[in-house]
């Protein structure tokens, strides 16, 4: 449910896989043995890839990488193309969307914050004509969650370079983790923490929590808020940096304009302190996980 309230990426079609299939071969002679893709994900809007042999650690510190580049391909099928093209404001310059198959994007990765940002990118018809380019003076910054649809692309290059699991974690059963569950006449509330997002920096715990409201009878989501949060394991605080709310009536709204950035004290038996007891007890039992590419 985490992954399907936010995205559309889920279901693998066998026609969507003949037309990627398809339209990749009808890219092959204009990028043969020049690069070779290799196959990351797909669904039936979009088939990711990305370049290996152009993956560069641009940038280390205390021998950490810091700074990776990397060439990613993402494959459109209609549906994604007629997704795509006016989010991306694309539409004059790529009038008849289902002409959009494919586009290369450079990309930078700074694995201590979680972020991929897109430097340039170029997409392509299907015989490999450039349709429109953009080289970006501001680069566009994804920080990768749960809910981004660059998560594949991110986890694939960082386990290209570290090695450290970053694909299987976002894969695993046990991906999210229980922080609190409170069961009320009518409405059921819980909250988890993504485990692919955790990461330790001196006393400070960083991640993403996903916490719903359900209504007992039907099961219905009736609220959701995605937040990241900051746990300081020395101070017993706590604050939030990143705050999105859904209800039925308003669907998504962006609050961070409602957070002030300040730690808060941790109530004893709050559910920030089930929180806190949570995430503690995950770091200590995955230490290296938690402090992984540290600098």
């Amino acid at each position: 449910m985490k992954k399907s309230i936010l995205l559309f990426f889920t279901a693998l079609s066998l026609l969507f896989s003949i037309s990627i299939t398809t339209a990749y071969a009808q890219t092959t002679h204009y990028e043969a043995d020049k690069t070779h893709w290799v196959w990351v994900s797909a669904d039936s809007k979009y088939g990711k890839l990305y370049a290996p042999d152009r993956v560069t650690v641009t940038s280390r510190k205390n021998g950490v990488p810091v700074r990776i580049e990397a060439w990613i391909k993402t494959t459109y099928s209609a549906t994604g193309a007629a997704e795509t093209v006016p989010a991306m404001k694309l539409s004059k310059e790529i009038p008849v969307a289902s002409t959009l198959r494919y586009s290369l994007a450079l990309v930078e990765i700074n694995p201590q914050s979680r972020t991929l940002d897109y430097l340039e990118e170029i997409f392509y018809d299907a015989n490999g004509k450039v349709l429109v380019s953009h080289k970006y003076d501001k680069p566009r910054i994804k920080e990768i969650t749960s809910q981004a649809f660059d998560e594949n692309f991110y986890d694939a290059i960082i386990d290209h370079v570290f090695d450290q699991g970053e694909t299987k974690r976002a894969k695993a059963s046990d991906r999210w983790i229980t922080l609190w569950r409170h069961v009320g006449p009518s409405l059921t509330a819980s909250a988890s923490a993504d485990t692919t997002t955790i990461r330790k920096r001196g006393n400070d715990v960083f991640v993403w929590t996903w916490e719903e409201t359900r209504k007992n009878t039907g099961g219905v989501i009736a609220d959701i808020k995605f937040c990241k949060k900051v746990f300081n394991l020395k101070n017993y605080t706590y604050k939030t940096i990143s705050y999105s709310h859904w209800t039925t009536k308003d669907r998504w709204k962006n609050e961070n304009s409602s957070l002030n950035g300040n730690y808060i004290a941790i109530v004893p038996d709050s559910r920030e302190d089930s929180e806190f007891r949570a995430i503690e007890n995950y770091v200590k039992a995955n230490p290296d996980w938690a402090a992984r590419y540290q600098i």
